[in-house]
C-alpha cells in the first residue's frame, strides 16, 4: 500500500509511510518555579488562559479540539489522477488525548476518524477508519505535545463542499466533531499548489501517483527549534521556476526562488527548508507563484516563541514579552520593520540564554513557566493575571520569599497584600500590593512601584 493510498496513522519518531518523522523536542525542560502558598489563586475565564494554542489555531482556520481533546487539523490539496484534486486531511492530537490500557509489552489506544464530504446523503467521498498507538511506557501516555500524527487521502472533483469530521477516542468518551467548507481547486497548466509545510516529503513521478509526504498539521515551527520543510507542486510544460515569498502584516520578508523538479508529464515539485533564523514570531504567510506569473497560492506557517505558545501575530508575540527586557528593548523589538524581525528578535533571544551550550533557552524556558502560573494565580476579574501588577512582579522577579496580609476585607480596612525578597533576589525588598477601589484589583503602592521598577532595572544589569 501506497503511503496515502488510504490512510497513514504515525507517532512521531516512528517510521510511517516509508518516510521517518523526526522527534521534536516540544516539551518544556527543568524544575518549575515554586509559588508561595500564601498566594491566592483566582479562577481564569477561558478566553484568558494562557498558552492557548487551540485559540490561535481556530482564529487561522484549523479544524480543532477542546483542552480535553487538543486536536488541530487541516486540510492540503495537490493534483490528483486526470482533472480531479487530492485533499489530504492531517490530525495532530496529544498521546494525552486518548486512553491507553496495557496490552504486554506496550500500552494501545484506538481511535477513530470519519469524514464525510459533500452531502451525507449522498457524498462525493467519505471515510471511517480505526487506528492504533502504541507506546512502549506508561510516561508516553501522557505525552501533551503534538505526539500523533493521522493523515487521509480523499480524490475530489474541484468545487466547493461542506465537510464534516469526527474523532473519537474510543477508550473514553473523548473526541470532537468539528465542520468546515472545502473549496477544493482545480490544477491546470501553469497552476501551482499553496506551499504545504512538512515533516518529510518525497518527490511523486506522477499526478496519479499518491502523495508521499508527512504534513505538519499544525503547519508550526519554533523560533529556536529545528527546520521545518515547504512542499509545493505544479503542472507546467517548461522547466519555470517556482517563487516563495514570505509576508508578514503586508510586508515581503524575503524571497526564495526554486528549481522544479520535473516528473513524468506536466507534474513538477519543488522543496526548500524552512529556517526559523528567517522567521519572526506570530503566524507569517507564504506565497508560491512561477517565475513570471502575478498569482499563485498561499499558506499560513505559525512561528511559535515555545511549545505551546504559538500567537496569531508579532504584536501579540511581543506583547507577551513585555516583561522580558527592558521597556527601550521590547519598544524597539515592537517597532522594528518588519523584514527586520527576525533577525532583531533572534539576536535578543541569543542574548538572554543563560547556557548557549544546550539546546533550551532556560531563561524564556522560566520566563514562560512564571507567565502562565502568574496569569493562573492573579486574575482579578478585570485583567488577566499576568497583566496585573501581581503578575508583573511575579514574572519579572519570580515568587515572593514571604507574603503578608489579608485579602479578607474587614469593615473600615483595604485588602492588602505585603510580598517580601530577600534571598531569592540578593536584597532585601517590600512590595505592598492595595485594593482601593475596593474592587477586588490589587495594585502597587505608588513607593512599591517605583521600588519595583529599581528592583528589576538592578537584576537586568
Amino acid at each position: 500500500m501506497t503511503p496515502l493510498e488510504a490512510r497513514s496513522s504515525c507517532r512521531k519518531g516512528h517510521p510511517c509511510g516509508g518516510l521517518f518523522v523526526a522527534c521534536l523536542a516540544l516539551a518544556a525542560c527543568g524544575p518549575s518555579a515554586s509559588v508561595h502558598p500564601d498566594i491566592s489563586a483566582s479562577p481564569v475565564p477561558e478566553s484568558d488562559r494562557l498558552p492557548n494554542p487551540l485559540g490561535v489555531y481556530e482564529q487561522l482556520g484549523h479544524l480543532v479540539g477542546d483542552r480535553r481533546f487538543a486536536a488541530v487539523g487541516k486540510f492540503a490539496y495537490l493534483p490528483g489522477p486526470a482533472d480531479s484534486t487530492y485533499a489530504v486531511l492531517a490530525l495532530s492530537l496529544p498521546n494525552s488525548a486518548l486512553r491507553f490500557r496495557r496490552e504486554p509489552p506496550d500500552f494501545l489506544a484506538r481511535y477513530r476518524v470519519a469524514v464525510v464530504v459533500g452531502d451525507s446523503a449522498a457524498p462525493a467521498a467519505q471515510l471511517s477508519e480505526l487506528e492504533e498507538v502504541r507506546v512502549r511506557t506508561f510516561r508516553e501516555t501522557s505525552r501533551r505535545d503534538e505526539s500523533v500524527v493521522f493523515q487521509a487521502l480523499l480524490t475530489l472533483v474541484p468545487g466547493e463542499y461542506p465537510a464534516e469530521i469526527d474523532v473519537r477516542d474510543l477508550g473514553s468518551s473523548a473526541g470532537f466533531s468539528g465542520a468546515t467548507d472545502l473549496r477544493v481547486p482545480r490544477f491546470g497548466p501553469a497552476s501551482i499548489s499553496a506551499p504545504i509545510v512538512v515533516y518529510r516529503a518525497r518527490a511523486r513521478p506522477t499526478r496519479e501517483s499518491p502523495p508521499s509526504l508527512i504534513l505538519n498539521p499544525r503547519a508550526t515551527i519554533e523560533l529556536s527549534g529545528a527546520e521545518s520543510r515547504v512542499h509545493l507542486e505544479t503542472l507546467s510544460d517548461s522547466d519555470s521556476l517556482a517563487i516563495l515569498e514570505a509576508r508578514q502584516d503586508g510586508q515581503v520578508l524575503w524571497t526564495d526562488t526554486l528549481a522544479l523538479r520535473p516528473g513524468e508529464g506536466r507534474l513538477r515539485t519543488a522543496a526548500t527548508p524552512l529556517d526559523p533564523e528567517r522567521l519572526p514570531p506570530g503566524a507569517v504567510s507564504l506565497h508560491a507563484r512561477l517565475a513570471g506569473k502575478m498569482t499563485g497560492d498561499s499558506t499560513t506557517v505559525v512561528v511559535a516563541l515555545l511549545p505551546d505558545w504559538p500567537f496569531v501575530s508579532y504584536a501579540e508575540a511581543m506583547s507577551h514579552l513585555r516583561y522580558a527586557g527592558t521597556p527601550d528593548e521590547i519598544e524597539a523589538l515592537s517597532n522594528v520593520p518588519p523584514e527586520e524581525r527576525a533577525q532583531q528578535l533572534h539576536a535578543f533571544w541569543k542574548r538572554k540564554d543563560p547556557v548557549p551550550e544546550t539546546s533550551e533557552n532556560e531563561f524564556f524556558e522560566e520566563y514562560f513557566r512564571r507567565l502562565q502560573e502568574a496569569n493562573d494565580r492573579f486574575s482579578d476579574g478585570v485583567n488577566a493575571g499576568w497583566l496585573t501588577d501581581r503578575g508583573a512582579v511575579y514574572v519579572t522577579l519570580g515568587p515572593p520569599d514571604g507574603v503578608r496580609g489579608s485579602l479578607d476585607a474587614r469593615q473600615g480596612q483595604e485588602r492588602s497584600q505585603i510580598w517580601l525578597y530577600h534571598k531569592s533576589l540578593g536584597f532585601e525588598l517590600r512590595l505592598v500590593f492595595v485594593d482601593q477601589g475596593g474592587l477586588g484589583v490589587l495594585v502597587l503602592t505608588a513607593e512599591s512601584r517605583q521600588a519595583f521598577h529599581e528592583a528589576a532595572r538592578t537584576i537586568r544589569s
